[in-house]
Formats: C-alpha cells, structure tokens, sequence
C-alpha cells in the first residue's frame, strides 16, 4: 500500500463518451493546476497492472487501484504539466516522487482505462499504425489536453480527423480539449444545413453558446423562412456564413 502522506498528482483527465455527452455543456474544459494531495487510503486491494507494470519502468503510478510502472522519461519530454511536478517535488525537499510501489504517484480522478489507453500511445507495438475506437482517441485526448502533451495531442488530433464522427460528438470534444474550429467546419455546415432544428438534449450538450450560434447561422442562410426549410445556398455560400457567425 502507498504510504500515508506521500506526494500525489491530482488532475481531472476524462473525458466524456458519446453516451455521456448530455452531462456537459461543450464549452472548453478550464485548466486544472497540478497538486499535492495525501494519498486517501483505498479500501481496495492495489494490484499491478498487467500490462503495464514494465521491468526497467522508473516511475510509478497509482491510478484508482492499479500500480503502473513505466519510463519517466516521456513525462519529461512530453509534458511541461509533469516536468514542472518532478521540479518542484525536488526543490521543495521531497524524495524522487514516484520511486517504487509504496510510493506511487497519484493520479486523481483518472481512470484506469483511460491511463492504459494514453500509455499505449507511446507503448504501441505496432509502429506508427494506431488503431482506436473515437471512444478510445477521446479518452486520450482529455488526457493528453490535461497534461499538455502537445504532441500527443496532435496525434490524436489527426486520428480522429480520420474517423467518421457524429457532428454533435465531435463539435463537443473539440470544444472542450480546445481542438482547432477550423477543423469543425463540416460539423457546423452539417448542423446549420439540416432540416431538424437542434433537440433540447443536442442543444444541452453543445452549450448555450453555440447552440446560438448555429440557430443563428440556420436563420441567416434560410434567409427568414421557415426553421425546417430546406437550405438554397451553395456550399461557399454556406462555408463563409458560418466562418462570419463563428
């Protein structure tokens, strides 16, 4: 078991699923500062993980119940969130946080899960070939967003642009891990374009503002007729209508 009082890594990393998607409002997450928190005792067995409890791993994780053990050396390279943890660990006296299973580093309000899909990002045995559900690309994305690995994030990124994703789904996870617009063009055109208007639980889980904003680009393009009309403009038309309302 972890000692009582040990240093831990407190962050909120998950992210939502489409399935959760109507308990958020789809405006960007607010960064949450790394913290030192005693560890609570768990009432649970602490088990290693099985796969990825590494030999030759020098840093040690507890995420829910689970020991992970694998290579400081991506938390350095990748993440200013970390890098600045293990600093300020030393500086303030502490031992090398995270040094051996009775005293982990611990991450709060992560899911185990989520934990070993983001370690697989840089575990993967099959070489630049990434294969995930967008379950699975979300979940390390809020992550990756968290923790600023930017590359990571940029990986995830390009992955997900890959996939077919629900509009609605995609608009809120770019949204929240403050994801480039840009890329949510299609999203949004297929949302103004549409016959339906937005449902009270789409419009609850895009947030007030832009659920706005697309009823406000769905009235400028139908030019004052009918909610429900069909659309009339060309793509560009339709393409500078919604750059001009977002």
């Amino acid at each position: 078991m972890p000692a009582a009082g040990a240093p831990s890594f407190g962050l909120l990393g998950r992210p939502i699923t489409p399935k959760e998607s109507s308990r958020h409002s789809g405006y960007p997450a607010k960064e949450i500062e790394p913290i030192i928190q005693p560890i609570q005792p768990s009432v649970e067995r602490v088990r290693r993980h099985r796969e990825y409890y590494l030999e030759g791993g020098d840093i040690f994780f507890l995420v829910e119940n689970y020991l992970f053990r694998v290579h400081r050396y991506f938390f350095e390279r990748e993440s200013p969130v970390f890098r600045k943890q293990f600093a300020d660990s030393a500086l303030n006296g502490h031992h090398r946080v995270g040094s051996s299973d009775n005293d982990p580093l611990v991450l709060h309000d992560v899911r185990t899960d989520d934990f070993s899909r983001f370690l697989w990002v840089f575990y993967n045995p099959i070489y630049s070939i990434y294969d995930a559900t967008t379950e699975d690309w979300a979940a390390i994305l809020g992550l990756a967003h968290h923790w600023q690995f930017s590359e990571v994030k940029a990986l995830v990124v390009r992955e997900l642009e890959k996939q077919i994703i629900p509009s609605i789904y995609k608009i809120v996870i770019y949204h929240r891990y403050i994801v480039d617009r840009g890329l949510l063009l299609p999203s949004y055109m297929d949302l103004v374009s549409r016959e339906e208007t937005l449902s009270f639980e789409e419009a609850k889980d895009l947030g007030l503002e832009t659920s706005l904003m697309i009823m406000t680009a769905r009235e400028i393009v139908r030019k004052g007729e009918a909610p429900t009309s069909a659309v009339n403009a060309s793509p560009d038309e339709l393409r500078s209508i919604i750059r001009q309302v977002f």
